[in-house]
């Protein structure tokens, strides 16, 4: 990429439809949750005390709702995943890497690219360190 016109151009052809932060990100999924909106999101994984799966990039497809804090091992969750960073979603069927139904984190943070709404944003400043 030599200039910005070049840069636009590239966006343009792959059909992008905006660059945004992690946070507008985060907020654009939060926004859609009421309604049960499906969402795709390509996010670092932020990674267990020992590293295990760390910075590894993720794809997901999923939904926010009611049925994401239902059902959840344990009973109800001993944190609030907004303090940490992280979204809870539900993963939808037809998401190739892990069998649907699953509810997942997702690092607010690590996120790269978010699909909604029938829009594809670029996410910049996504942290996978």
């Amino acid at each position: 990429m030599n200039s910005i016109s070049d840069a636009i151009a590239e966006l343009q052809s792959e059909n992008i439809d905006g660059i945004i932060t992690p946070e507008v990100a985060a907020k654009m999924i939060f926004e859609s949750g009421g309604t049960g909106t499906i969402f795709a999101v390509d996010f670092y994984k932020k990674g267990n005390k020992q590293g295990k799966g760390k910075n590894e990039l993720r794809q997901f497809r999923g939904r926010l709702g009611s049925t994401v804090k239902k059902g959840l091992a344990g009973g109800p969750a001993k944190y609030n995943p907004a303090e940490h960073g992280l979204i809870w979603a539900y993963r939808m069927a037809g998401d190739q890497t892990e069998t649907p139904g699953n509810r997942r984190s997702i690092s607010v943070s690590g996120i790269t690219r978010l699909a909604i709404g029938g829009k594809t944003f670029y996410v910049t400043g996504a942290m996978h360190k």
